[in-house]
Formats: C-alpha cells, sequence, structure tokens
C-alpha cells in the first residue's frame, strides 16, 4: 500500500512539473519580429513572429503562428474550402532567422518594454498555447493569421494596458487596397486574386484591420502605448534592423494581363469586322468567349458559395464571368443556334452595362486588366444581337 501511495505521489508530481513553465530572469526580453516580402507569391505579404530570449536560461526561442501540417489529411481541399488550421510552433531563434536571411528578406525586431511580471505572462500564454491541444486555430487572411497573433497574444495578456494609436495611418484604404500594396510584383496574381474576392473587401479598413499585414503590425507597434502608474510609455524601447534588403520592393518587369487582354481584344475586334464586313460568324470565337467566361463563373461562384471564405462573397465578378455560359457556348457553336441565343446575348451585354455602373460607383473595384475584357465582350455581344444570331 506504501508502494502505491509512493508511486502515485511521484506520478503526481511528475504531471505537474510538466505543467509548470521556467521562471525567466531579469534578463529576459520579447520581441515582436518583422519579415518583409519575399520572392513567391505567399511570401509576398510578409510574416512576423514573437522572439522570447534569455541569456542567463541560454534560452532563445521564436513563436511562429504560420506553420501548418502540410500532410493532413485533404490539405489542399481544407485550403480551397477555408478550413486550413495553422497551429503554433516554437523554433530555434538563429534557424528561423537564418532561415529568412538565405531569402533575402529584410527583418527588423521591436523590442517590447515590459515588465518582469508581463515578460513572464507573456511565456507562459504563448508556452501553454504551443502545447499541441491548444496550438492549432482556423486560418483567416483577413482576421486570424501569424500577424494578427502578434497583436492579440500582448494584447490579451497586458489587457487595458496597452494602446494602440493610428498616428501612422494617413489615409482611408480598403482591404483590396492594401492586398494591391503587397503583390505588385506578381500582376497575374494580382488579376486572379481581384477575379477571387468579392464586394465585401471593397470597405474601409478599420486601424485594427490593417494589423492583418505584417508590416502595419510592425507600425502599429512603433506607435503604441503601455500605461503604468498613470503614464504613457512607448511599447517599443528598441528597434534593431537584423537584416537590410529591399530585393521585393523593386518591381520586375513582366507581361502584364492588361498588355495580354488588349491584345486579345484587338484580335476580336478584328474578326468582329471581318464577320460584319463577309456577313460570316466565327462560331468557334463565340464558343471560347462563352466557354471561358462560363468557366470562371462556375470558379467565382464555388468560392462564393461552397466555401467558408469570407473575402469570397459578393462578389459580381458574376456579370461578367457568367456561369450559364459553360453551357450556352455549346448552343452558340451550331451552325444555326436556337432563336433564344440571341435574346441570352442581349442579357449579357445588359450585365456588362449594369458591371460598369457598380465600378463607377464602387460598389466593387474592378481590376483595371478587366477593361479590355469587357470592351472585347462588348463589341461580340453587340455583333450577336444585331447581326451574328440573327
Amino acid at each position: 500500500m506504501k508502494r502505491f501511495v509512493l508511486f502515485f505521489s511521484l506520478l503526481l508530481f511528475v504531471f505537474s512539473a510538466k505543467a509548470q513553465f521556467p521562471r525567466l530572469s531579469g534578463q529576459a526580453e520579447i520581441s515582436i519580429i518583422t519579415i518583409g516580402p519575399g520572392a513567391n507569391l505567399y511570401d509576398s505579404f510578409g510574416h512576423g513572429a514573437i522572439r522570447i530570449q534569455d541569456p542567463y536560461l541560454s534560452f532563445d526561442k521564436v513563436y511562429n503562428y504560420g506553420t501548418f501540417d502540410s500532410f493532413q489529411d485533404g490539405f489542399y481541399v481544407k485550403f480551397a474550402q477555408g478550413k486550413l488550421n495553422y497551429r503554433l510552433a516554437i523554433q530555434d531563434y538563429k534557424r528561423f532567422l537564418g532561415n529568412y536571411q538565405a531569402q533575402n528578406r529584410w527583418i527588423t525586431e521591436q523590442v517590447l518594454d515590459l515588465t518582469q511580471v508581463e515578460r513572464q505572462e507573456i511565456f507562459e500564454f504563448l508556452e501553454n498555447n504551443a502545447i499541441p491541444e491548444n496550438s492549432y486555430y482556423l486560418y483567416d487572411f483577413f482576421y486570424d493569421n501569424c500577424a494578427t497573433k502578434l497583436r492579440d497574444v500582448v494584447r490579451d495578456v497586458l489587457g487595458d494596458k496597452l494602446t494602440f494609436n493610428n498616428d501612422h495611418l494617413t489615409e482611408e484604404k480598403t482591404f483590396r487596397d492594401l492586398i494591391q500594396e503587397n503583390t505588385f510584383n506578381f500582376p497575374w496574381w494580382d488579376f486572379g486574386i481581384d477575379i477571387a474576392l468579392g464586394a465585401v473587401i471593397d470597405v474601409n479598413a478599420t486601424p485594427e484591420e490593417h494589423m492583418f499585414l505584417p508590416d502595419y503590425i510592425m507600425q502599429t507597434y512603433a506607435n503604441a502605448t503601455i500605461t503604468r502608474d498613470g503614464r504613457e510609455v512607448s511599447a517599443v524601447k528598441a528597434t534593431n534592423k537584423l537584416f537590410e534588403s529591399d530585393y521585393y520592393e523593386i518591381p520586375k518587369e513582366t507581361l502584364s494581363p492588361w498588355m495580354i487582354f488588349s491584345f486579345l481584344m484587338i484580335i476580336v475586334v478584328v474578326f468582329t469586322y471581318r464577320d460584319t464586313v463577309q456577313n460570316m460568324r466565327a462560331r468557334y470565337l463565340d464558343f471560347t468567349i462563352l466557354f471561358v467566361t462560363g468557366l470562371v463563373g462556375v470558379l467565382v461562384a464555388l468560392l462564393w458559395f461552397a466555401t467558408d471564405h469570407t473575402a469570397t462573397a459578393k462578389n459580381l465578378n458574376l456579370l461578367w464571368a457568367f456561369a450559364p455560359n459553360l453551357i450556352v457556348a455549346f448552343y452558340v457553336a451550331k451552325k444555326n443556334p436556337p432563336a433564344w441565343t440571341r435574346s441570352y446575348v442581349r442579357f449579357l451585354f445588359i450585365l456588362l452595362i449594369g458591371m460598369s455602373f457598380i465600378w463607377v460607383f464602387q460598389l466593387q473595384v474592378f481590376s483595371i486588366a478587366l477593361l479590355p475584357i469587357m470592351l472585347l465582350l462588348a463589341v461580340r455581344y453587340a455583333f450577336l444581337w444585331v447581326k451574328g444570331l440573327v
């Protein structure tokens, strides 16, 4: 019986010991680490993490909320559906730093002005959050990502003592504006993002909502204050440039969507002029236009209605990328299409007019590369309405 009691006591001691976190020394520091954009699209928005170092304990770790299990079941399906879980990982600081230096991405550290008690509380918060059963969270690009976590962790611990001031924000920007600040080096992906995201991102972002981007997290902390003993002190006591690079900030010349679609518009105008003069119709051109716009429309509709992504809702790109076109394309390809197809293209023309008004009144902002596409469609639909399908 005594042996059982002794064994049970030891077991309780082991479990309780695991629940205890080390006490940081007075030399410990907590920093916000911000990493600049990289050469790949998924790196173009930058990155951020929290560093905790304690020379006395030989402790130097980075708490990174931007990791995920790439081999989890249905990874790509979950990502497309907006149901992907990210997690907090604890990483060695030198390896973390070296990885981003090798990618030629600037790195800035902001050392927070915290008391010993505050540092310990943040440390224990992060350590507890890193326990496997606590480490996962449902990723949301705008509202819950690796950048917003840097805001939320410190604010959750400090509470009302921490104040995020907004002096650095000198103009109003929509979510779409904020995205485009980071995608100028990827014009085709920028075009695709504009097609995929709906009118919900064409509203002005609040100061707090700016912080879904690491660069704005850094700017916000630079202007933040902590209230102690009735007075406000700067939240950041030191800013260190750990690595400098302007690689991403230099625009890369590339064949833009505007150039390609303008060229295609000219081709369609030429074909339409020929068809008008020669009293004929390039049926397979009409098929291609309707099939492609219909296919894009199906993808846009799926992103809106079949996923949990909040930013893909109310997407009025469906006015030009009209999903039923995918089926109607096969009727228009016939030498003698049904009579109703003429009324159908008339309806498509009216949708383009409606889209123009929506763009003018900023109900949704469309990619400028859509302008030649709209002109291309307007010219061809007008031809089919007036003469091509008679």
